[in-house]
């Protein structure tokens, strides 16, 4: 049996899970702006990483990416994430993430990537800039906002890549 049909049964268990966790008051940290708040994903997005390179195939390690997801003008929520956090991560862990939402409370859908920074090979780069990710600014409306993230159509074109595990977050839109 394939795990493709059980992805959305977990997908939804864990966003009602995020649900709870944002009923009980458990997700957003102020940024910057007074009204601006930034919800890290409850729930991370991970792959096996990089299984076509060497050695790595015989046990691939784990990736985990975080997107988050930033609420600063109403019914405006701007997706981004940071490089993998995994101490095994490698800068070919760097997938493109697609994001897909639902305000609960319009019953508003949409989806959205968030792509990667090209790299500037005009000037010298360091390690960091192998793995920046664009923003993706969507309109969801005011409301309660479940998003889900994977990276399965990247791993799908690198095949180096498994995905393993949805991301999920849950936030309040003003």
């Amino acid at each position: 049996m394939s795990g493709a049909p059980i992805r959305p049964l977990v997908a939804g268990i864990l966003a009602s899970v995020a649900v709870l966790a944002l009923a009980l008051g458990m997700s957003t940290t102020a940024a910057a702006s007074p009204t601006a708040a930034t919800t890290a994903f409850q729930i991370p997005v991970t792959f096996l990483s990089g299984c076509g390179v060497g050695f790595r195939c015989y046990i691939p390690p784990v990736a985990a990416l975080t997107p988050s997801a930033t609420t600063d003008a109403p019914g405006v929520v701007t997706f981004t994430a940071a490089a993998p956090t995994t101490a095994a991560a490698t800068p070919y862990d760097c997938l493109v993430v697609s994001v897909t939402w639902r305000n609960l409370t319009t019953g508003a859908t949409g989806s959205t990537e968030i792509g990667k920074v090209p790299l500037d090979y005009s000037r010298p780069f360091s390690g960091e800039d192998w793995c920046r990710y664009l923003p993706a600014m969507v309109s969801t409306g005011s409301g309660v906002v479940v998003a889900t993230a994977d990276v399965d159509a990247a791993a799908r074109a690198t095949g180096d890549h498994h995905p393993v595990g949805v991301g999920v977050g849950v936030l309040q839109v003003p």
